[in-house]
C-alpha cells in the first residue's frame, strides 16, 4: 500500500509499522536554501539575539523512501514545514562534484553507489539514490563553504557518518560531513578542521576517513552500546565520549562541555556538526534522554567556540525531530 505521509502522526505510523513496500511521497523538484532569521514573528522562544542562519534543503530529498525504514522522508520534510509556518524561508543546493567524493572514498565506492546492486537492508539500493546523495553531500559541502560568513545547517537526506572510506551502511551512502570537511582543507586557506559528532550512534565511517589525519580533530559523543559497535575508546586524533543509555540532559551537557574543550585546545579554523538528534528522549531507535529544548543549550554552547561552523543533518527518527532542530539553531547560531 503507498502513502502520503506529511504529518507527525504519518511519521509515527510510517516508523512502527513493519510494511515494508516502497511508498510515494510528494515531491517537487524546486531546489531550495533557506535564509533562517532566528527571531522570526512566530518564533515562541524568548531572548534570541537576531542572527541569521543559512539552511540548505532540497524537496528532492524526499523523493525516496520506503515504508518501516526509520530513515523517512517526512524527517525533512516534517521540519520544512514547521520551519515555514515560523515564516522561514528557503532557496538552492549543487550536488558536489566526482573530484569531492574521492577525497573521502575509494572510486569502488562511488561506482558501487552510481551503478547500484549493493544489497543492505538498513541501506536500500533506491531508484537514483546516487544523485539524491550527491547532492545531499553538495548541500554539506555548500555549508562548509559558506560558513565562514554566517553558521549553515544543511537538512538533507541521506545522512553520511557511517560511510567509511570503502563501505556504505546506517543508512548512509557517502560521508558528507567528511566529504566537506577535506574539501576546505583542500581547497581554502586553513590547516585545522574540528568535527563534532552529537548523533546518538558513534560515526564510525568519520573516524574511519580521519583517523591519523592531524588536520582533523574527530570529536564523538555517542550511546554504547548501540550500533555500530564501535567508538568504545578514542585514538590518535578521533575522541570518543561514549555515554550509557539513560543519560540525562545534566550529565550529557558536562560530557559535552569536557568535549568542547578538547575542540578548543586543538585550534580549529573551523568546525562542522554531524547534528543528530536521536538523543532524545522519545527517540524509537534509542535509549538517551535529553528534552527537546536540550539542543537550544547543545547549540549554544557549541556556538561559545566563537568559529565559523556549519551543521549537517545526521539521525533523529521522533515525530518531535522538527522542535528538536529547531531549538538547536536557536541556539547554533549564537
Amino acid at each position: 500500500m503507498s502513502v502520503i505521509a506529511t504529518t507527525s502522526e504519518a511519521w509515527w505510523e510510517a516508523i512502527s509499522t513493519l510494511n515494508t513496500d516502497c511508498h510515494a511521497l510528494r515531491a517537487r523538484n524546486d531546489i531550495l536554501i533557506a535564509t533562517l532569521p532566528l527571531v522570526a514573528r512566530n518564533d515562541t522562544l524568548q531572548g534570541v539575539n537576531p542572527s541569521m542562519i543559512k539552511i540548505i534543503y532540497s524537496k528532492k530529498c524526499s523523493e525516496y523512501g520506503q515504508m518501516g525504514h526509520p530513515e523517512s522522508p517526512v524527517r525533512v520534510t516534517g521540519t520544512y514545514d514547521y520551519l515555514l509556518k515560523k515564516n522561514w524561508e528557503f532557496v538552492n543546493p549543487a550536488g558536489c562534484r566526482t573530484q569531492d567524493i574521492l577525497r573521502a572514498h575509494t572510486r569502488s565506492l562511488l561506482d558501487e553507489v552510481k551503478s547500484g546492486g549493493f544489497n543492505d537492508p538498513d541501506t536500500p539500493d533506491y531508484n537514483g539514490i546516487y544523485e539524491y546523495a550527491v547532492l545531499s553531500a553538495g548541500a554539506a559541502c555548500m555549508a562548509g563553504d559558506g560558513c565562514f560568513n554566517e553558521p549553515h545547517f544543511s537538512l538533507m537526506r541521506p545522512p553520511g557518518h557511517h560511510a567509511t572510506r570503502s563501505r556504505l551502511g546506517g543508512f548512509c551512502y557517502f560521508n558528507n560531513i567528511a566529504i566537506s570537511v577535506l574539501k576546505l582543507l583542500s581547497e581554502k586557506d586553513i590547516g585545522r578542521a574540528a568535527i563534532l559528532d552529537i548523533d546518538c550512534h558513534h560515526g564510525n565511517g568519520t573516524q574511519d576517513i580521519f583517523l591519523g589525519d592531524k588536520r582533523a580533530l574527530f570529536v564523538s559523543l555517542h550511546q554504547v552500546p548501540l550500533y555500530p559497535g564501535t567508538g568504545h575508546r578514542s585514538q590518535d586524533n578521533c575522541l570518543n565520549f561514549p555515554l550509557s543509555p539513560g543519560t540525562d540532559e545534566k550529565m550529557y551537557m558536562s560530557v559535552l562541555d569536557t568535549a568542547i574543550g578538547k575542540i578548543r585546545e586543538f585550534g580549529p579554523e573551523v568546525l562542522a556538526v554531524s547534528a543528530g538528534f536521536d538523543t532524545y528522549r522519545g527517540d524509537p531507535l534509542t535509549q538517551m534522554n535529553l528534552e527537546k529544548t536540550t539542543y537550544r543549550k547543545i547549540g549554544e554552547h557549541i556556538s561559545e567556540l566563537n568559529l565559523p561552523r556549519y551543521a549537517v543533518l545526521e539521525g533523529g527518527y521522533s515525530p518531535d525531530l522538527p522542535e528538536c532542530i529547531y531549538n538547536f539553531l536557536v541556539g547554533f547560531g549564537g
